[in-house]
């Protein structure tokens, strides 16, 4: 039988034990954090031994991790999480260890990962964040998406989206152009969504840093593996993106992008709908795509 939670545990005690330490502790101990930030039910089904392995880090090693997130043992981490799960919080129901092939069954499987990714991503969001992201997409003065690595792709299709309301959303890096050329003369009247999802390069952060410092609003998405980044952010937009396959589901990510840009079209009134007349109108003059294809 579950435990019921103490009336004054407040939620997601332990996510909020591991953020508040993360950069100060060692490799050895951040790969046991990373795995609970995103498999916590992992620690219910192994032992201190099983998830040292799951994470390619020593017993010692959980050992110290234990402690410095002021438990008493490996157990009393459980019965957090336990309590955590009896409140239905559904990123505390999701684990790691059962991750498997799926033999003949492979691509039912994937749907189910797929799947899973996008309830936890969007059951988790607070609508009213998106919805001040896409005010702020229609009133900034300029608009920049910013991503590196596999985040360019959805910071391109963020950029792609916005420029069928307003002219002016670029998408960052360019080519050829170090990044302060664009975004140098950015100010508190401007929007910068940062893309930033798991293996991001150092410059993301420091971009993000020096944009906060300078008053500019930043809407970050990411995933729940971010922890440092998130503090330049106005509005941070976690993303569950580790499911059973070897590469990162990004279903929720782009549900969420999709939704977003669609609220900001919603927002942007008779002027979003005139541009958007108006650059279809261009499309069919020129001739740029083909109807019957």
């Amino acid at each position: 039988m579950s435990e019921k939670p103490p009336k004054d545990a407040p939620p997601r005690s332990i996510e909020r034990r591991i953020k508040a330490i993360y950069e100060s502790i060692p490799a050895s101990e951040r790969v046991l954090a990373d795995r609970v930030l995103e498999y916590p039910s992992d620690v219910l089904m192994c032992s201190a031994t099983e998830l040292a392995e799951l994470a390619g880090a020593s017993k010692a090693a959980v050992t110290r991790f234990v402690k410095r997130l002021e438990y008493s043992d490996f157990r009393e981490m459980q019965r957090e999480i336990r309590r955590a799960q009896s409140t239905g919080d559904p990123i505390f129901l999701n684990a790691g260890r059962s991750q498997r092939e799926g033999g003949s069954n492979a691509l039912l499987v994937h749907l189910d990962q797929d799947m899973s990714c996008l309830r936890q991503t969007i059951e988790q969001l607070d609508q009213e964040v998106l919805i001040a992201i896409a005010r702020r997409i229609v009133s900034a003065r300029r608009v920049a998406c910013l991503g590196y690595r596999n985040s360019y792709f959805f910071a391109a299709y963020m950029r792609r989206q916005i420029i069928q309301i307003r002219p002016d959303a670029m998408i960052l890096p360019l080519p050829g152009q170090t990044l302060m050329e664009d975004l140098g003369q950015f100010g508190p009247d401007d929007l910068l969504i940062a893309v930033g999802l798991r293996r991001r390069p150092p410059e993301l952060g420091r971009a993000m840093q020096l944009m906060q410092q300078a008053g500019v609003p930043i809407a970050y998405v990411t995933d729940r593996r971010a922890i440092t980044s998130t503090k330049f952010a106005k509005w941070v937009v976690p993303c569950q993106v580790r499911g059973t396959s070897l590469f990162d589901s990004y279903v929720g990510v782009i549900s969420v992008l999709n939704f977003i840009c669609t609220r900001a079209v919603v927002l942007s009134g008779a002027t979003g709908r005139k541009r958007l007349n108006d650059l279809e109108e261009m499309i069919e003059l020129l001739s740029e795509l083909d109807p019957k294809n």
